[in-house]
């Protein structure tokens, strides 16, 4: 597991698993760790929820903005993730 960006509340990560498929997307945690509250957004070709376990639709929407208000550092991350490189998480705040 690769994490990309930490939040005050959130946690953006990738899987390693993650790496082949299609289409790019990102997975969210919260980050207390609960297992049961975890979503996921395709980032291409837009930001679009894919799945969610455990988050409220107020929660689902806070996360979709944060995506997009980070997008590009996601994706410089996730560039960097997917060539192999050792990707240094963020803390955003």
């Amino acid at each position: 597991m690769g994490k990309l960006l930490v939040f005050s509340k959130y946690v953006i990560f990738v899987f390693s698993g993650d790496i082949n498929e299609k289409r790019k997307h990102i997975h969210i945690r919260d980050k207390k760790r609960r297992i049961n509250r975890l979503c996921k957004f395709w980032i291409q070709p837009e930001i679009e929820l894919a799945n969610n376990h455990g988050f409220s639709k107020a929660e689902v929407t806070e996360i979709k903005k944060l995506v997009a208000s980070n997008i590009e550092i996601i994706k410089i991350q996730l560039k960097a993730f997917h060539a192999g490189k050792k990707v240094k998480s963020i803390n955003v705040g």
